[in-house]
């Protein structure tokens, strides 16, 4: 429970970040038998989008100043930092895990606990892993597409992989529940902030059809990562 705020930005973020990328819709199979269900809950969660996720996030961009907004993102980014470094490992990839954990201790250090991003420059850019795709990575099948209330677009294997992902997040540890639902409540508005302007791309590419485009984007994204990581694909 106490990981859902959080988890409702983040899936945002990558949903979009998703969409965004693909140029055409995939050809594969959308591997979609709980359709029926998968779409109410789709229209649930664009519904909570609109009525609190959405408006939250344009007041905080409102009140403010865009460079305080790109300080606070970088602290969180820089929190993700430790996710990625564990999953990297997990995945067998040594190499990306110590350049993963060189941009932390930058940040960490120079960039005054990560609200300066130091790294990036000095080449050290940030990357992208969670325990979802750690499990790909190990030939767990994906199972079939399910969207979660409040987290939205998974898989059978990614919805475990979120347990893995509470685990790997440092607020998860604050001794304070309070503390806790600061935090990730916190990282949910910057989350959803930065996405602001994407929903008229989400609609225009979709054609009038976003839970199929949602659906196929998803499948895309996740299954490239995937199969790059275990060296099936190139980058």
């Amino acid at each position: 429970m106490r990981f859902r705020s959080l988890a409702v930005g983040a899936c945002l973020a990558s949903l979009i970040n998703g969409c965004a990328s693909v140029g055409a819709r995939p050809s594969h199979g959308s591997d979609d038998p709980l359709k029926p269900i998968n779409k109410k809950i789709f229209v649930f969660n664009q519904r909570l989008d609109e009525a609190v996720l959405k408006p939250t996030a344009t007041a905080y961009t409102d009140i403010t100043p865009l460079p305080l907004r790109r300080g606070i993102s970088n602290v969180f980014n820089n929190i993700k930092d430790v996710g990625v470094i564990i999953n990297e490992t997990l995945q067998g990839r040594p190499v990306p895990a110590l350049l993963e954990t060189a941009r932390f201790l930058v940040n960490s250090s120079l960039g005054m606990l990560g609200i300066v991003d130091v790294a990036t420059p000095l080449g050290l850019s940030a990357h992208q892993a969670d325990f979802g795709e750690t499990l790909g990575v190990w030939g767990v099948p994906s199972g079939p597409y399910v969207v979660l209330p409040l987290f939205g677009p998974s898989d059978v294997r990614d919805s475990f992989g979120l347990i893995g992902d509470l685990y790997s997040n440092p607020a998860t540890y604050l001794t304070s529940s309070a503390a806790q639902w600061d935090v990730y409540v916190a990282q949910t508005i910057n989350t959803r902030a930065e996405y602001l302007h994407q929903g008229a791309l989400l609609q225009i590419a979709a054609g009038g059809d976003e839970y199929a485009f949602v659906r196929e984007a998803f499948w895309q994204k996740r299954r490239h990562a995937i199969a790059v990581h275990r060296g099936e694909a190139h980058q």
